[in-house]
């Protein structure tokens, strides 16, 4: 037998064991056990900023000789996180669900025995009063989040009422377009469409130069705009704001001179500090309109823009102009953040998770790009399978938020590196999202997606 002692055990391990745990749950029992997973993340993030063993029974040994409450915080997190899971394996347990209950418990319980030292180490008392102020201030973020969505409620009945009694004309039912998208533009009636988009996409993924990026993006809003403006009659905002490129590109080849544009060579540009600064707004706010964050998630289409956004950023600006997008973090960030907060006002849990994507994107860290890849892929799994409550797209459903939630770790921890208190907003909001919008309405409908009124 081997002993205990002998074998490796990670936080980023015991994690990724209570994401399995949670993602074998249903209904309300989920959402506390996703929810739960959240403040585990953080602490998880938070250690892994820092230098050092990810063994939590070599960090409390650190613990021991330090006075710091940085270890007290995160121990808190920790068991604040497996607490959550075990109340929600406990429920479950109580609904007669064994197999699933018993699966969450037996994880949170070997989290629980591994991060024992740690919060010895720290001071159980310490541990816990942290423990307990980060939930009291997620309850009271819950708090505004809830009456957000019941003033929207009530905005939502007093339109409903006026259209009833006539003041208004007939307002039509159509999806938000944050969580329209999803659907390939134009399939399967107007082949002409899907074949514009799909081209204008590839061209973003497999263009050798800055032109046929640039260019397949515009391809691909245009198309998505002549799919959807008779039906929806919407302003081209995408492509307009795409248009936003010509001059960007016009200054870049004026740069880059005999260097040429070619994506492989865009390392070599001679940006000059100011120039990168001039060019990197421009290009970061195109890739925030892709994502169709909070508040412009009526403005934009979203939905498959989203990972074109990312392909953007991480084929043209982070090689030509890193530091210009470090300059702008401070912008971009709180961005990504506001747009979480966003989706947990509007209860879009799908939203709430490309928030996170365009947080890490932004915080320029070197594993961010490929965590905003794996979150944006999570978000329309989410998304497509949000549109129904049967037990197949609800298991969809499921994988989704396991996938995202097996990622936020590597997300917080590029945006602590960066900016702090926003990314720790950011994971709040993201918890409020998850206990808002992981079970969705009883009519299959965003709760934040009223009628578009049209004349």
């Amino acid at each position: 037998m081997i002993p205990p002692a002998a074998i490796r055990v990670t936080l980023a391990g015991l994690y990724a064991l209570l994401v399995f745990g949670a993602s074998l749950q249903v209904g309300s029992r989920a959402r506390l056990a996703f929810a739960g997973l959240v403040p585990f993340a953080v602490g998880v993030a938070s250690f892994a900023v820092t230098p050092g063993s990810e063994d939590p029974r070599v960090i409390g040994l650190s613990a021991q000789g330090s006075a710091s409450p940085f270890y007290a915080v995160n121990a808190g997190l920790l068991l604040l996180g497996v607490a959550l899971c075990a109340a929600a394996a406990i429920g479950a347990l109580r609904d007669r669900a064994g197999a699933r209950g018993l699966g969450l418990l037996a994880a949170a319980t070997v989290a629980l025995w591994f991060t024992r030292g740690l919060a010895t180490a720290s001071g159980w008392g310490r541990a816990a009063l942290a423990a307990a102020a980060v939930a009291a201030a997620a309850v009271a973020a819950a708090g505004v989040a809830v009456a957000g969505v019941a003033a929207a409620g009530i905005a939502a009945a007093g339109i409903a009422a006026r259209v009833r009694a006539g003041r208004m004309p007939r307002a039509r039912r159509e999806p938000a377009p944050g969580n329209a998208g999803l659907r390939w533009p134009g399939s399967p009636g107007n082949l002409p469409v899907a074949l514009g988009f799909g081209l204008g996409a590839l061209g973003v993924l497999a263009g050798p130069r800055v032109s046929v990026v640039f260019l397949g993006l515009a391809a691909a809003a245009a198309a998505d705009f002549a799919d959807r403006r008779y039906a929806t009659r919407r302003f081209p905002s995408l492509l307009i704001a795409v248009a936003v490129l010509i001059p960007v590109w016009w200054l870049m080849v004026t740069i880059a001179g005999p260097v040429g544009l070619r994506i492989a060579d865009l390392a070599n540009v001679p940006l000059s500090p100011r120039a990168e600064i001039l060019l990197a707004l421009p290009v970061g706010l195109v890739t925030w309109a892709c994502f169709a964050l909070w508040p412009a998630q009526r403005v934009f289409p979203g939905g498959l823009f989203a990972p074109l956004g990312v392909l953007l950023w991480l084929r043209v600006a982070s090689p030509m102009m890193p530091d210009g997008l470090r300059h702008w973090q401070a912008v971009l960030v709180p961005l990504g953040a506001l747009g979480a907060w966003g989706a947990a006002l509007t209860r879009r849990g799908a939203a709430a998770v490309s928030a996170i994507a365009f947080l890490s994107l932004a915080s320029g860290a070197p594993e961010s790009g490929l965590a905003a890849l794996l979150l944006v892929g999570a978000s329309l799994t989410i998304a497509w399978g949000s549109a129904s409550e049967s037990p197949a797209v609800a298991a969809i459903r499921r994988l989704g938020w396991a996938s995202a939630s097996l990622v936020l770790p590597a997300a917080l921890e590029a945006g602590f590196r960066t900016q702090v208190t926003y990314t720790l907003a950011a994971a709040i909001g993201f918890a409020v999202a998850i206990w808002l919008g992981l079970v969705p309405p009883p009519d299959g409908r965003p709760a934040s997606a009223p009628a578009q009124v049209s004349a």
